[in-house]
């Protein structure tokens, strides 16, 4: 499987949790105030943090 808009800004941010089905994936974020499963892929996000390094 190949991974969801690799250039989406959600894939940086703290507050993405991928969520992986049989054949796809999703975003979804954490952040309380936005939408849980936002159109994709996100250029700007008012909310954005960076995730820390793993």
């Amino acid at each position: 499987m190949s991974e969801s808009f690799p250039e989406s800004l959600c894939r940086r941010c703290t507050f993405v949790r991928l969520v992986k089905a049989a054949r796809t994936e999703f975003l979804m974020c954490t952040e309380p105030t936005l939408p849980k499963y936002g159109p994709q892929p996100v250029r700007a996000c008012r909310r954005f943090v960076p995730a820390s390094p793993a």
